[in-house]
């Protein structure tokens, strides 16, 4: 039992990335964090944690890889076992990213739902690096985000290709912006942890671009109000864009070096198995990405 609370301690600081936040976690205190991680280090010999820069060293992150598997495989057997006493009943719980998460999977969700009526679907938005924390700390059996995912105990399953595209107001239709023009205007996105953000950024940056102003709001239809009145431009998802572009409201600013796409992928915990509603979730999702993912690019505006 001591063994299990002091790795349990270990798995919280990891997940959480400070003493503080596994405390909160487990509901116990600071200094019952710290001394359940130092008494692991004393019985192993290593050191786990640098106390200065909170990094995992690396017979901590060889711990951490072990420990987090461990515990998300023991989660999804609990799961399991109660979906066998009632197959078709329980909850599902989903996270997805911003942009896959209100453009792309609540018509999934609610054929799913009509299908399956016995089992409670909880879905949640949240942005990428949410997704993935929602994962590993088992509040949701599987996740959609928008970014690279890099977590031992997490495994990733492409979905589909993203194209990522700059969008300002109906009075930028036609025009093509210079690289000055496009740093002297406001650009809006959402807070950190988007990946959209993230890819944009980084593509912004391999360009040498350097906006002089940047303003962050919490949702993507917030984000599309603000352009579209013209408080600065964006970095979308074509997906997100459909009747905005076909209704003339967003327009899209061609930048010639913009090239920028990225990979919707579903999260899940490796080698775990999923529960019944979530196998037949994910046999849904597979099945109709291909045609229905197709058809959303297409009303994009997108060959």
């Amino acid at each position: 039992m001591e063994l299990g609370a002091r790795l349990r301690a270990f798995a919280g600081f990891v997940r959480r990335g400070s003493f503080s936040g596994a405390a909160d976690e487990l509901r116990i205190s600071q200094p019952a964090v710290s001394k359940h991680i130092a008494d692991i280090e004393h019985q192993l010999g290593v050191k786990l944690i640098e106390r200065r820069s909170r990094a995992l060293t690396a017979a901590g992150e060889l711990l951490a890889a072990h420990v987090l598997r461990a515990e998300a495989l023991l989660r999804q057997a609990a799961h399991g076992l109660a979906a066998l006493r009632e197959p078709m009943s329980g909850t599902l719980s989903l996270v997805a990213a911003g942009t896959p998460g209100t453009y792309v999977l609540p018509e999934l969700a609610a054929a799913f739902q009509e299908k399956h009526p016995g089992v409670r679907l909880h879905f949640e938005l949240a942005t990428s690096t949410e997704v993935v924390n929602a994962v590993r700390s088992h509040r949701a059996e599987l996740g959609v985000t928008g970014g690279f995912v890099a977590a031992p105990e997490i495994e990733a399953e492409p979905l589909i290709e993203d194209e990522i595209v700059i969008v300002g107001p109906p009075s930028f239709a036609g025009r093509r912006l210079s690289r000055d023009e496009l740093e002297g205007l406001t650009w809006i996105s959402r807070e950190e942890g988007s990946a959209t953000r993230v890819i944009a950024d980084e593509a912004l940056a391999d360009l040498g671009i350097v906006p002089r102003r940047r303003l962050a709001l919490p949702a993507w239809e917030a984000i599309k109000i603000a352009v579209r009145r013209s408080h600065g431009i964006a970095a979308f998802s074509r997906l997100a864009l459909s009747e905005e572009l076909a209704a003339g409201t967003l327009v899209i600013i061609p930048f010639v070096p913009w090239r920028v796409r990225r990979t919707f992928s579903l999260v899940r915990i490796r080698d775990a198995a999923l529960t019944p509603a979530a196998e037949l979730f994910l046999q849904m999702l597979r099945e109709h990405r291909g045609p229905e993912f197709s058809s959303a690019y297409r009303a994009a505006g997108r060959p």
